[in-house]
């Protein structure tokens, strides 16, 4: 674990908040190492979705200050969910094994793709600055480096 200038763990609680993801990821290993990757950064994995239909409503209702998206959930692109959440001004990113990273690029410019499998580092890295830039945009505490 990263340490501050006065040996202090640098992780997501130094939020106003802890904050609160939304993990859509059909795989429900790959979904609990999220949830606990969450934990340990020191967020609330306040739901997990297996399915389209099961996010859309999440997406549509939850509270969430971000989500991670796999983009192929049982078969389904994760697109409605996906634009849910924009509209929503919700941040996400992508955690994905799918190739079609132009289109994720055409259709999400702003979203980062971390591509399967992911180092923990580089999805814990990712999720710091999306939670970060949402900071910055709304006038809280950004998180430190």
């Amino acid at each position: 674990m990263k340490m501050g200038t006065k040996g202090v763990p640098v992780h997501l609680t130094h939020m106003t908040k802890p904050p609160q993801i939304l993990i859509v990821e059909d795989e429900i290993l790959i979904a609990m190492d999220l949830e606990d990757m969450v934990a340990e950064m020191g967020g609330t994995a306040i739901a997990s979705a297996h399915t389209i239909q099961a996010a859309i409503k999440l997406a549509e209702s939850i509270e969430a200050d971000a989500a991670i998206l796999d983009v192929d959930v049982a078969g389904q692109l994760v697109f409605p969910v996906a634009d849910i959440l924009a509209a929503r001004g919700i941040p996400f990113l992508f955690n994905t094994g799918h190739s079609a990273e132009d289109i994720l690029r055409a259709r999400y410019e702003s979203a980062p793709i971390c591509r399967k499998p992911t180092l923990p580092r580089q999805l814990k890295s990712a999720l710091k600055q999306l939670l970060s830039s949402k900071n910055d945009s709304i006038g809280s505490a950004p998180l430190p480096a």
